[in-house]
Protein backbone atom coordinates (compact mmCIF):
# COMPACT_ATOMS: atom_id res chain seq x y z
CA UNK A 1 0.00 0.00 0.00
CA UNK A 2 2.69 2.30 0.86
CA UNK A 3 4.54 1.29 -2.24
CA UNK A 4 1.04 2.87 -4.63
CA UNK A 5 0.71 5.80 -2.46
CA UNK A 6 4.03 6.74 -3.30
CA UNK A 7 4.27 5.59 -6.86
CA UNK A 8 0.65 8.06 -7.04
CA UNK A 9 2.68 10.88 -5.00
CA UNK A 10 5.72 10.86 -7.93
CA UNK A 11 3.58 10.79 -10.35
CA UNK A 12 0.80 13.86 -8.80
CA UNK A 13 4.10 15.47 -9.33
CA UNK A 14 5.10 14.76 -12.54
CA UNK A 15 2.36 15.56 -14.37
CA UNK A 16 1.83 18.64 -12.05
CA UNK A 17 5.67 19.52 -12.76
CA UNK A 18 4.37 18.66 -17.01
CA UNK A 19 1.18 19.89 -17.08
CA UNK A 20 0.77 22.63 -14.33
CA UNK A 21 0.48 26.16 -14.93
CA UNK A 22 3.72 27.85 -16.34
CA UNK A 23 5.26 29.93 -14.00
CA UNK A 24 6.37 33.46 -15.08
CA UNK A 25 10.32 34.35 -16.04
CA UNK A 26 12.30 34.55 -13.87
CA UNK A 27 14.17 37.72 -13.96
CA UNK A 28 17.84 37.92 -15.63
CA UNK A 29 21.00 38.06 -13.39
CA UNK A 30 23.83 39.97 -14.42
CA UNK A 31 27.14 41.44 -13.49
CA UNK A 32 27.34 44.26 -13.05
CA UNK A 33 23.98 45.24 -11.84
CA UNK A 34 22.14 48.10 -13.38
CA UNK A 35 22.82 51.01 -14.59
CA UNK A 36 26.16 49.50 -15.53
CA UNK A 37 26.32 47.68 -18.79
CA UNK A 38 26.00 43.87 -18.25
CA UNK A 39 28.58 41.71 -19.35
CA UNK A 40 28.02 38.26 -17.54
CA UNK A 41 24.30 37.06 -18.00
CA UNK A 42 23.53 33.70 -15.74
CA UNK A 43 21.70 30.90 -18.52
CA UNK A 44 20.73 27.77 -16.79
CA UNK A 45 22.41 24.52 -14.93
CA UNK A 46 23.54 21.22 -15.41
CA UNK A 47 22.79 18.66 -12.48
CA UNK A 48 21.78 15.61 -14.57
CA UNK A 49 19.98 13.47 -16.88
CA UNK A 50 16.97 14.91 -15.35
CA UNK A 51 17.52 18.44 -17.38
CA UNK A 52 16.96 15.89 -20.70
CA UNK A 53 13.96 14.02 -19.07
CA UNK A 54 11.27 16.73 -19.80
CA UNK A 55 9.54 16.40 -15.70
CA UNK A 56 12.86 17.27 -13.54
CA UNK A 57 13.70 14.80 -10.86
CA UNK A 58 10.54 13.10 -10.11
CA UNK A 59 10.01 12.38 -13.40
CA UNK A 60 13.59 11.13 -14.23
CA UNK A 61 12.73 8.51 -10.86
CA UNK A 62 10.12 7.82 -12.15
CA UNK A 63 11.11 6.54 -15.83
CA UNK A 64 13.39 4.09 -14.07
CA UNK A 65 16.51 6.79 -13.74
CA UNK A 66 19.73 5.82 -11.86
CA UNK A 67 21.00 7.88 -8.81
CA UNK A 68 24.46 7.62 -10.80
CA UNK A 69 22.82 10.21 -13.87
CA UNK A 70 22.87 12.79 -11.71
CA UNK A 71 25.89 14.63 -10.28
CA UNK A 72 27.32 14.49 -6.71
CA UNK A 73 30.53 15.64 -6.65
CA UNK A 74 31.91 17.36 -9.57
CA UNK A 75 35.39 18.55 -10.13
CA UNK A 76 36.15 19.86 -13.69
CA UNK A 77 34.53 21.02 -16.76
CA UNK A 78 35.24 21.26 -20.66
CA UNK A 79 33.11 21.74 -23.56
CA UNK A 80 34.39 20.82 -27.04
CA UNK A 81 33.79 21.94 -29.96
CA UNK A 82 31.12 19.86 -30.66
CA UNK A 83 29.51 21.40 -27.93
CA UNK A 84 29.64 18.55 -25.50
CA UNK A 85 30.08 19.21 -22.28
CA UNK A 86 32.10 16.83 -20.28
CA UNK A 87 32.38 16.83 -16.56
CA UNK A 88 34.72 14.78 -13.57
CA UNK A 89 32.68 13.65 -10.90
CA UNK A 90 34.83 12.06 -7.90
CA UNK A 91 31.75 10.49 -6.39
CA UNK A 92 30.45 8.52 -9.51
CA UNK A 93 34.03 8.11 -10.08
CA UNK A 94 32.91 8.88 -13.97
CA UNK A 95 32.66 11.47 -16.60
CA UNK A 96 29.50 12.75 -17.52
CA UNK A 97 28.58 14.10 -21.04
CA UNK A 98 25.89 16.85 -21.59
CA UNK A 99 24.78 16.99 -25.11
CA UNK A 100 22.51 19.93 -25.07
CA UNK A 101 22.47 19.88 -28.97
CA UNK A 102 20.96 16.30 -29.14
CA UNK A 103 19.13 16.93 -25.55
CA UNK A 104 20.73 14.11 -23.89
CA UNK A 105 23.22 12.70 -21.45
CA UNK A 106 25.85 10.13 -21.58
CA UNK A 107 28.33 8.86 -18.89
CA UNK A 108 31.54 7.53 -19.76
CA UNK A 109 31.02 4.26 -17.45
CA UNK A 110 27.22 4.06 -19.00
CA UNK A 111 29.29 3.72 -22.60
CA UNK A 112 31.37 0.94 -21.21
CA UNK A 113 34.40 2.78 -19.32
CA UNK A 114 34.03 1.75 -15.95
CA UNK A 115 37.54 2.51 -14.89
CA UNK A 116 37.73 5.32 -12.73
CA UNK A 117 38.46 5.82 -9.57
CA UNK A 118 39.24 9.95 -8.67
CA UNK A 119 38.86 11.19 -12.17
CA UNK A 120 39.89 15.04 -11.86
CA UNK A 121 40.55 16.15 -15.25
CA UNK A 122 39.20 15.83 -18.64
CA UNK A 123 39.72 17.53 -22.03
CA UNK A 124 39.08 16.33 -25.92
CA UNK A 125 40.81 17.01 -29.04
CA UNK A 126 39.06 17.93 -32.42
CA UNK A 127 39.10 14.27 -33.33
CA UNK A 128 36.50 13.92 -30.25
CA UNK A 129 39.49 11.35 -28.18
CA UNK A 130 39.02 11.60 -24.75
CA UNK A 131 41.73 12.61 -21.83
CA UNK A 132 40.84 11.72 -18.30
CA UNK A 133 43.73 12.61 -15.63
CA UNK A 134 43.07 9.79 -12.47
CA UNK A 135 44.67 11.19 -9.43
CA UNK A 136 44.29 7.95 -7.19
CA UNK A 137 46.02 5.58 -9.48
CA UNK A 138 48.21 8.19 -11.47
CA UNK A 139 47.18 7.36 -14.48
CA UNK A 140 45.77 9.19 -17.80
CA UNK A 141 43.34 7.57 -20.17
CA UNK A 142 42.66 8.09 -23.73
CA UNK A 143 39.58 7.18 -24.82
CA UNK A 144 37.42 6.66 -28.49
CA UNK A 145 34.63 8.92 -28.62
CA UNK A 146 32.80 5.78 -28.29
CA UNK A 147 34.54 5.36 -24.79
CA UNK A 148 37.21 2.04 -25.49
CA UNK A 149 40.16 2.98 -24.32
CA UNK A 150 42.89 3.59 -26.71
CA UNK A 151 45.76 3.77 -23.92
CA UNK A 152 47.35 5.83 -21.86
CA UNK A 153 49.32 8.24 -21.38
CA UNK A 154 53.06 6.74 -20.24
CA UNK A 155 55.84 10.35 -18.99
CA UNK A 156 59.33 9.76 -18.88
CA UNK A 157 58.84 9.98 -15.08
CA UNK A 158 56.04 8.29 -13.51
CA UNK A 159 52.78 10.51 -12.78
CA UNK A 160 52.22 11.71 -9.04
CA UNK A 161 48.36 12.75 -9.11
CA UNK A 162 48.04 14.35 -12.46
CA UNK A 163 45.08 16.67 -12.01
CA UNK A 164 44.94 19.66 -14.92
CA UNK A 165 44.62 18.41 -18.70
CA UNK A 166 44.27 20.55 -21.57
CA UNK A 167 44.64 19.93 -25.66
CA UNK A 168 45.98 22.33 -28.29
CA UNK A 169 44.62 20.38 -31.35
CA UNK A 170 46.17 23.66 -33.35
CA UNK A 171 49.89 22.67 -32.29
CA UNK A 172 48.79 19.17 -31.41
CA UNK A 173 49.79 18.97 -27.73
CA UNK A 174 48.99 17.78 -25.25
CA UNK A 175 49.35 19.51 -21.23
CA UNK A 176 49.03 17.77 -17.97
CA UNK A 177 49.97 19.35 -14.73
CA UNK A 178 51.68 16.43 -12.36
CA UNK A 179 50.56 17.87 -9.59
CA UNK A 180 53.18 16.46 -7.02
CA UNK A 181 55.98 16.27 -8.86
CA UNK A 182 55.58 20.16 -9.29
CA UNK A 183 55.46 20.35 -13.29
CA UNK A 184 53.59 20.04 -16.42
CA UNK A 185 54.40 17.06 -18.44
CA UNK A 186 53.61 18.14 -22.11
CA UNK A 187 52.56 15.41 -24.64
CA UNK A 188 52.48 15.21 -28.82
CA UNK A 189 48.85 14.47 -29.38
CA UNK A 190 49.66 12.61 -32.24
CA UNK A 191 52.27 10.20 -31.02
CA UNK A 192 51.16 10.29 -27.43
CA UNK A 193 54.62 10.45 -26.57
CA UNK A 194 56.17 13.06 -23.63
CA UNK A 195 57.98 15.37 -25.16
CA UNK A 196 59.08 17.87 -22.75
CA UNK A 197 58.91 18.69 -18.74
CA UNK A 198 57.79 22.37 -17.77
CA UNK A 199 58.78 23.83 -14.59
CA UNK A 200 59.83 22.32 -11.03
CA UNK A 201 59.27 23.01 -7.78
CA UNK A 202 59.82 26.51 -6.67
CA UNK A 203 59.01 30.79 -6.89
CA UNK A 204 60.56 31.71 -9.57
CA UNK A 205 58.94 32.24 -12.89
CA UNK A 206 58.06 29.16 -14.46
CA UNK A 207 58.32 27.30 -11.35
CA UNK A 208 55.60 25.84 -9.20
CA UNK A 209 54.05 24.94 -6.08
CA UNK A 210 51.11 22.15 -6.65
CA UNK A 211 49.58 23.58 -9.88
CA UNK A 212 46.36 22.41 -10.96
CA UNK A 213 44.18 23.41 -13.34
CA UNK A 214 45.24 24.52 -17.11
CA UNK A 215 43.27 26.89 -19.88
CA UNK A 216 44.56 27.85 -22.73
CA UNK A 217 44.11 30.86 -25.58
CA UNK A 218 43.77 30.69 -29.15
CA UNK A 219 47.39 31.84 -30.03
CA UNK A 220 48.53 28.66 -27.69
CA UNK A 221 49.34 30.17 -24.75
CA UNK A 222 48.98 28.04 -21.23
CA UNK A 223 47.64 29.20 -18.41
CA UNK A 224 48.75 27.45 -15.16
CA UNK A 225 47.12 27.85 -11.50
CA UNK A 226 49.96 28.10 -9.66
CA UNK A 227 47.80 27.00 -6.46
CA UNK A 228 50.25 26.62 -3.42
CA UNK A 229 52.33 30.16 -4.95
CA UNK A 230 48.77 31.69 -5.09
CA UNK A 231 48.79 33.15 -8.17
CA UNK A 232 48.41 32.14 -12.69
CA UNK A 233 51.23 31.88 -14.91
CA UNK A 234 50.97 32.54 -18.29
CA UNK A 235 53.35 30.35 -21.08
CA UNK A 236 53.86 30.72 -24.57
CA UNK A 237 53.27 27.64 -26.64
CA UNK A 238 57.17 26.44 -26.02
CA UNK A 239 56.81 26.76 -22.30
CA UNK A 240 58.38 29.95 -21.96
CA UNK A 241 57.18 32.01 -19.25
CA UNK A 242 55.23 35.27 -19.72
CA UNK A 243 53.57 36.94 -17.47
CA UNK A 244 52.13 35.99 -13.46
CA UNK A 245 49.84 38.09 -11.43
CA UNK A 246 48.14 37.26 -8.08
CA UNK A 247 48.80 36.70 -4.61
CA UNK A 248 47.38 35.43 -1.38
CA UNK A 249 44.94 37.92 -0.21
CA UNK A 250 41.34 38.70 -0.02
CA UNK A 251 41.62 42.10 -2.03
CA UNK A 252 39.95 42.22 -5.52
CA UNK A 253 42.78 40.37 -7.93
CA UNK A 254 43.90 38.34 -4.91
CA UNK A 255 43.13 34.47 -4.42
CA UNK A 256 42.45 32.60 -1.29
CA UNK A 257 41.88 29.09 -3.17
CA UNK A 258 42.67 29.83 -7.28
CA UNK A 259 40.91 26.27 -9.06
CA UNK A 260 39.79 26.50 -12.89
CA UNK A 261 41.08 28.93 -15.25
CA UNK A 262 39.99 29.78 -18.64
CA UNK A 263 39.90 32.55 -21.31
CA UNK A 264 37.36 33.55 -23.95
CA UNK A 265 37.59 35.05 -27.45
CA UNK A 266 38.43 38.29 -26.51
CA UNK A 267 41.27 37.48 -23.99
CA UNK A 268 39.66 38.06 -20.90
CA UNK A 269 41.00 35.38 -18.19
CA UNK A 270 38.82 33.92 -16.01
CA UNK A 271 40.30 32.78 -12.34
CA UNK A 272 37.85 30.51 -10.12
CA UNK A 273 37.95 30.63 -6.42
CA UNK A 274 36.95 28.53 -4.12
CA UNK A 275 36.89 30.33 -0.83
CA UNK A 276 35.41 33.47 -2.44
CA UNK A 277 33.25 31.60 -3.95
CA UNK A 278 33.36 33.68 -7.25
CA UNK A 279 34.49 34.27 -10.49
CA UNK A 280 37.14 37.18 -11.24
CA UNK A 281 38.03 38.67 -14.86
CA UNK A 282 41.20 39.98 -15.71
CA UNK A 283 42.65 41.33 -18.65
CA UNK A 284 45.81 40.17 -20.27
CA UNK A 285 47.78 42.47 -18.49
CA UNK A 286 46.81 40.98 -15.11
CA UNK A 287 44.69 43.65 -14.50
CA UNK A 288 41.17 42.46 -12.35
CA UNK A 289 38.20 43.57 -14.38
CA UNK A 290 35.18 42.23 -12.63
CA UNK A 291 33.97 39.72 -10.23
CA UNK A 292 30.76 37.80 -10.56
CA UNK A 293 28.44 35.30 -8.72
CA UNK A 294 28.32 34.52 -4.96
CA UNK A 295 27.82 31.98 -2.21
CA UNK A 296 24.66 30.30 -1.88
CA UNK A 297 22.33 27.71 -3.76
CA UNK A 298 19.86 30.14 -5.48
CA UNK A 299 20.22 30.51 -9.28
CA UNK A 300 23.94 31.50 -10.24
CA UNK A 301 25.24 31.19 -6.69
CA UNK A 302 28.40 28.63 -6.08
CA UNK A 303 29.54 27.04 -2.88
CA UNK A 304 33.06 25.10 -3.48
CA UNK A 305 33.39 26.52 -6.99
CA UNK A 306 36.02 24.48 -8.72
CA UNK A 307 36.78 23.78 -12.33
CA UNK A 308 35.49 26.02 -15.32
CA UNK A 309 35.58 26.33 -19.00
CA UNK A 310 34.81 28.74 -21.47
CA UNK A 311 33.54 27.63 -25.30
CA UNK A 312 33.70 28.88 -28.90
CA UNK A 313 30.68 31.07 -28.14
CA UNK A 314 31.95 32.85 -25.10
CA UNK A 315 29.49 30.93 -23.18
CA UNK A 316 30.94 29.82 -19.57
CA UNK A 317 30.89 26.65 -17.72
CA UNK A 318 31.33 26.74 -13.82
CA UNK A 319 31.78 23.37 -11.64
CA UNK A 320 30.22 24.11 -8.78
CA UNK A 321 30.41 21.29 -6.22
CA UNK A 322 28.58 21.94 -3.03
CA UNK A 323 25.28 22.24 -5.09
CA UNK A 324 26.39 19.18 -7.24
CA UNK A 325 25.63 21.13 -10.75
CA UNK A 326 27.22 23.18 -13.36
CA UNK A 327 25.99 26.84 -13.74
CA UNK A 328 26.65 28.13 -17.00
CA UNK A 329 26.96 31.91 -17.84
CA UNK A 330 27.06 33.73 -20.81
CA UNK A 331 29.80 36.51 -21.64
CA UNK A 332 28.20 39.24 -23.42
CA UNK A 333 30.60 40.60 -25.59
CA UNK A 334 31.24 40.55 -29.70
CA UNK A 335 29.98 37.13 -30.07
CA UNK A 336 26.73 37.91 -27.86
CA UNK A 337 25.68 41.00 -29.41
CA UNK A 338 26.43 39.44 -32.47
CA UNK A 339 23.38 36.53 -31.83
CA UNK A 340 21.23 39.12 -31.06
CA UNK A 341 21.52 40.56 -33.98
CA UNK A 342 21.19 38.21 -36.22
CA UNK A 343 17.47 37.29 -37.64
CA UNK A 344 15.45 34.58 -36.10
CA UNK A 345 14.66 31.51 -37.62
CA UNK A 346 11.33 30.46 -38.91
Amino acid sequence: MRRTLKKLFIMISVSAAIYGCAAPPLPDLVWPEPPDEPKIKYVRSYKGSSDFSGGGIASDILLGGEAGTMLKKPMSVFVGNDSKIYVTDTANSDVFIFDPKKSKMNTLAGMGARIFYKPIGVTADTDGRVFVTDSQVDKVTVLSPSAKIIGYLQPDEPFKQPSGIIADSVNRKLYVTDTHNHNIKVFDLDTLKNTGTIGKRGKEEGEFNFPSHLGIDKKGNLYVVDTMNGRLQILDKEGKFIRAFGQFGDAPGMFARPKGVAVDSEGHIYVVDAAFNNIQIFNEEGQVLLAFASYGSDRSQMILPAGMAVDNDDYIYVVDSWNRRINMFEYLGEKAKARAAAPVKK
